[in-house]
């Protein structure tokens, strides 16, 4: 654990503070700069008078980590567009805008999905970006990178998730500095003809290019889409059906360009550019082309967190090695991380940065304590010991934060991992081969004919593995508090095993007891939860729900099969805090807080005798007048659900702004709650 003692990590973990002190703080870039700038200067006289001294203080390195967590609150802000004066957000009105496509999504059911650079906002150059929601059109062109785009339409601020229980989107592209989004359909925009070009666009454009040639070629979907995300490190076109296989079978991070794969270019190309060493200055120029290769393939596989990491820590390990110096894994991995963060600090809130780089801690860290329990000494049973050891290793260290991010735990990871990995490398190797002689126009048929048939024999075994979801754990709770306590009681477990002395132990006991009170605030914050009424958004449907402590009563209108498939259900009856479930159809009356809430579904029934709701919750589109409803029942707030026409909501409200009753559509402002007092 020498590691904590290098410089270099004191300091990335004094970055990191300061990139979550922007983070989740509004702090003034200039008051952000004035610390930073006062801080620097502190620590330079603290570093000047430490070098007329013979013992030396602790000030300026207090002064040193103090001005790093300033840097990171500096570039936090900087990197926030949002807080820059030419950002389009601050313009008043935007009578027409033009935006520059950067990146292609994978697209949805009824949108093809772009993130946007702006250009410029009523003539005027602007910056930031956005989400760019084009809908389907069959006669349509999609868009493509590097297309310029001129609408009149204005960007919209994205909404937050509208379930408690939903994947937060606007979370996730803030996250990536994206806060609007743009909705067109095709006649609402026109693409210009002299298209910016950038190096986006020619990294897309290769792409598209090698997509068409392995399309000529014969390769059907799914084996180029994994051909594709191997090699190209691009998952749009992978079906839910394959990834959800990979998934369940602990097998994705195989089709994410990872340290793996960046580890077997770099041995390739070690052994081609082998000859370049007999030449004068040899050495140099094959440690350019390494590197210049490495970033070459980093920007054309789309520069993703784990992409960038991977590349940044083998450029270290490969300039180590060039100038014969010794290196440690863990202090290249933190060099890395700390200048990833300097250049791009989100990718702290990345999960694949997350996974990525806690994978790799894990390995450096657990593996070496496997080796104590068994030290084979034969190729054979070394290989196998070690594959299951790194597989073992990086799913442990992992664990924590899948479970928090995914809730479910492969039971047959090490099935598959011992099983693809060792062919892995040949093939990544075919792959790149393939890739370069279809670009070429000069592939073998026989040749794709095989990369084929292996590609589907290892989607087949992921299939089968996969088929076997009793091994699949589901629906497995893990809080934040729970995530901290878990690598609490994991870091300080591994170091007594490295440092096996009695005063560890207590360590061990000490975090222990840590993780256990964190479990116990978690179970007491989900028990103070407030009983409360909820009615959901649903799309062409209703659910609401009454909880009472750990007892849940659910109401909704879902067939058996949308029933089934649905994740607000799932999530519903899943929670780790419910006891009694109880679920069933819509009622038209609830009691609650001795009161009442009616909901008037398309029957249009309202008046029924001495009933004087509080509430009223408009489901199915009800043919009403709602003015004599308003009139007749007088309720203090009027909500509708996701089951009405958008028509509708729009005429009920302006119907409530002229009666001046509060108006709730849960397709705009989320779920709609009512507090149970007791």
């Amino acid at each position: 654990m020498k590691w904590l003692h290098f410089t270099i990590t004191k300091l990335t973990i004094s970055l990191i503070f300061g990139i979550l002190l922007g983070y989740y703080f509004s702090i003034s870039i200039k008051f952000s700069l004035f610390v930073f700038g006062t801080l620097s200067l502190l620590m330079t006289i603290c570093f000047w008078i430490a070098r007329k001294q013979f013992i030396q203080t602790i000030y300026f390195g207090m002064f040193a980590l103090l001005t790093m967590t300033s840097l990171g609150i500096v570039i936090e802000n900087f990197h926030n567009e949002r807080l820059h004066h030419s950002h389009f957000s601050h313009l008043n009105t935007i009578k027409n805008i033009q935006v520059q496509v950067r990146e292609v999504l994978k697209p949805n059911n009824y949108y093809n999905r772009y993130y946007a650079k702006v250009i410029k906002g009523n003539d005027v150059t602007v910056s930031g970006k956005l989400l760019l929601l084009v809908q389907k059109d069959s006669l349509a062109t999609p868009l493509a990178v590097d297309d310029v785009v001129y609408t009149n339409h204005n960007p919209e601020i994205i909404r937050k998730a509208l379930n408690p229980s939903s994947f937060d989107y606007k979370m996730y592209l803030n996250d990536r500095y994206i806060y609007h989004q743009l909705q067109l359909q095709s006649s609402d925009y026109i693409v210009s003809k002299t298209p910016v070009s950038s190096a986006y666009g020619f990294a897309y454009r290769l792409r598209t290019y090698i997509h068409n040639q392995l399309i000529h070629y014969g390769f059907s979907a799914d084996e180029l889409a994994v051909l594709e995300a191997l090699i190209l490190g691009q998952r749009q076109d992978i079906s839910k059906e394959l990834q959800t296989n990979y998934v369940n079978a602990g097998a994705i991070h195989i089709l994410a360009i990872s340290g793996l794969h960046i580890g077997i270019l770099v041995m390739i190309l070690q052994f081609i550019l082998t000859p370049l060493q007999r030449l004068k200055h040899g050495k140099n120029f094959k440690l350019f082309l390494i590197l210049l290769i490495l970033w070459g393939f980093a920007f054309i596989s789309g520069a993703s967190a784990s992409v960038v990491r991977a590349v940044t820590m083998f450029t270290a390990l490969v300039i180590a090695t060039h100038f014969k110096r010794q290196t440690d894994t863990l202090q290249v991995l933190i060099v890395s991380m700390f200048f990833l963060l300097l250049f791009k600090p989100h990718f702290l809130f990345d999960i694949g940065f997350q996974l990525s780089y806690t994978a790799v801690f894990a390995i450096v860290c657990l593996q070496p304590l496997w080796k104590k329990l068994w030290n084979p000494k034969s190729l054979i049973p070394i290989s196998f010991w070690n594959l299951l050891t790194v597989s073992l290793s990086a799913q442990l260290g992992v664990l924590p934060l899948s479970l928090y991010y995914f809730h479910q735990f492969p039971g047959l990871f090490f099935v598959t991992n011992l099983t693809i990995i060792p062919i892995l490398g040949f093939v990544l190797i075919f792959g790149i081969i393939i890739i370069l002689l279809a670009s070429a126009e000069m592939l073998p048929i026989f040749l794709a004919d095989s990369y084929v048939w292996i590609i589907q024999q290892m989607n087949s075994f992921v299939s089968w593995v996969a088929s076997h979801d009793q091994f699949v754990l589901q629906d497995i709770p893990m809080h934040l508090c729970q995530l901290f306590g878990s690598y609490i009681v994991l870091i300080a477990i591994t170091y007594y095993l490295h440092f096996p002395k009695k005063r560890h132990i207590k360590v061990v006991l000490y975090s222990v007891l840590i993780c256990q009170g964190l479990w116990f605030y978690n179970r007491f914050q989900l028990y103070a939860t407030k009983d409360s009424f909820s009615i959901f958004h649903q799309n062409k449907a209703s659910i609401m729900a009454i909880q009472k402590g750990t007892s849940l009563a659910v109401y909704h209108s879902l067939d058996s099969l949308a029933f089934a498939r649905n994740y607000t259900m799932q999530r519903l009856q899943n929670q780790e805090i419910v006891s009694h479930l109880t679920i069933s159809s819509l009622q038209n009356v609830y009691k609650i807080n001795g009161s009442h809430v009616l909901r008037v579904d398309s029957l249009g029934i309202y008046k029924i005798p001495n009933l004087n709701p509080s509430y009223v919750i408009l489901t199915n589109s009800p043919k009403i007048n709602l003015n004599r409803l308003i009139k007749d029942l007088k309720p203090k707030q009027i909500i509708a659900d996701g089951s009405n026409y958008k028509s509708y909501i729009n005429r009920w409200q302006a119907t409530t702004q002229k009666q001046k009753i509060p108006f709730h559509y849960t397709g705009e402002k989320g779920f709609f709650s009512i507090s149970l007092k007791k």
